[in-house]
């Protein structure tokens, strides 16, 4: 018989979710280093356990996953050279991954948010005070209040820049934007298709990249409509013919006829951009890094070289990414020397496919092909160069869960469903005969 009026219930919330999870990685990490979890009695529940996971976080950063130093046959390659020898050669996949949190607006800062209602950090003072600036783009006025409710807005009192903060809420109180709709609706079909090996199909369900946002303003009538950028993806140089068939502007068309100027503001917070994961061809993923705001290939190699440098880390002899065209021009023009004698290819998906084939530099420098190590005997690929859009379909399925996490939680989440993966993965490699084990470092 039930007691309704039982101080226990029968369902589980999902803040009892939530930390039944942390508390559980928690005594698993420590279980393993034969260490005693220790944490306050006198904070707040949901504040309870970050310095326990701030802890975890930063032994990451500075020792690396768990399966930092993996091996096997699905990553390694023993191969005999035509003079005899015996070598070996290893490869890393590259790739992004639309995963984000909240983050502080003001470009390259990574402190972290007081709450998720705030959209810029507490951390620092002139970043806190443009919670009272307008958050129209270019404009210094202050805030204005409400008249009903007396409740500070996020726009000034000029008439325009109110309006484009109505458009803005009344398109989150209708539900979701255009773009959130697609991505919801990927994510779902990206949970439903986590076993799918055609590439092409895995980048149809892979989630879609939060698109540009700006306003437009007809003076004639005062209308106030808020646009989203066409969703696209592009890799490799950009094609010049492009350029060229571009219309160009003409100066003498009718006034009536330019462009409605592009307003910006920032009504709500803003996210960080992806995840870079690095991960091996047999699916073992190595580490992953955060990018707050774009994908650019100079902080793709920084992430490398930091993760690859780890005292436990080997670093591989191929890097493969889908833009390494345009990494290696980096390396190149900076004379980078840790990625000095290291291949850099495209994947061979994205080579065959999005990449020109009048690039010479790209077809030269960038293609698998010209890396005998990478072929076997048929001259087939040796290695899973897509299996970082393979992992791409597993890990986007986090998306939603981590939107609104605090960046403590947020690593602590990633590294723990990563280490969980990869123990999962190295079992499966066992079973296959794949012989995977932890190489010992030659001095």
């Amino acid at each position: 018989m039930l007691d309704f009026d039982w101080q226990f219930k029968m369902s589980v919330t999902t803040e009892e979710v939530w930390d039944a999870f942390i508390i559980l990685a928690l005594l698993d990490g420590h279980q393993d280093q034969g260490t005693r979890l220790c944490v306050s009695h006198g904070n707040n529940q949901s504040d309870r356990f970050t310095a326990a996971m701030q802890a975890r976080n930063e032994k990451i950063i500075t020792h690396g996953q768990e399966e930092l130093p993996h091996a096997c046959l699905g990553c390694m390659r023993l191969f005999t050279m035509p003079d005899g020898t015996t070598h070996y050669t290893e490869v890393v996949v590259t790739d992004g991954v639309t995963v984000g949190r909240p983050c502080c607006a003001v470009p390259h800062c990574k402190n972290a948010l007081a709450s998720t209602r705030h959209r810029f950090c507490s951390t620092n003072p002139s970043h806190k005070h443009l919670e009272t600036v307008c958050a129209v783009d270019g404009c210094d006025k202050p805030v204005t209040h409400d008249k009903s409710t007396g409740k500070p807005r996020k726009a000034c009192n000029d008439p325009l820049h109110l309006r484009m903060e109505d458009a803005k809420s009344v398109l989150s109180r209708s539900g979701k934007s255009k773009t959130q709709r697609i991505k919801s609706a990927k994510l779902n079909d990206a949970l439903a298709a986590s076993s799918v090996d055609d590439v092409h199909t895995l980048e149809d369900v892979l989630p879609v990249q939060d698109v540009d946002e700006w306003y437009e303003h007809d003076p004639l009538t005062g209308n106030v409509r808020l646009q989203q950028a066409s969703v696209t993806s592009s890799t490799g140089i950009v094609d010049p013919s492009v350029l060229l068939t571009e219309p160009q502007h003409n100066s003498g068309a009718c006034p009536s006829k330019d462009e409605v100027p592009k307003l910006k503001a920032v009504f709500f917070c803003k996210r960080t951009n992806n995840e870079q994961l690095f991960i091996r061809p047999c699916g073992v993923i190595s580490g992953h890094g955060t990018m707050y705001h774009h994908e650019a290939v100079s902080n793709v190699l920084i992430l490398f070289e930091k993760m690859f440098s780890l005292p436990r880390a080997r670093k591989p002899h191929h890097l493969i990414y889908d833009s390494n065209c345009n990494a290696l021009r980096e390396v190149e023009s900076r004379q980078l020397k840790f990625f000095e004698g290291m291949g850099m290819c495209v994947d061979a998906f994205h080579h065959k496919t999005k990449h020109k084939a009048s690039d010479q530099f790209c077809q030269e420098r960038c293609d698998m092909k010209t890396y005998p190590e990478l072929l076997d005997e048929h001259g087939k690929y040796y290695f899973n160069s897509s299996i970082a859009e393979q992992t791409n379909v597993w890990f986007g399925g986090f998306h939603n869960m981590c939107r609104e996490m605090t960046p403590v939680k947020y690593d602590f989440f990633l590294d723990e469903v990563i280490l969980r993966r990869n123990r999962a993965t190295v079992i499966n490699l066992h079973r296959q005969d794949k012989q995977p084990h932890h190489p010992c470092l030659s001095t």
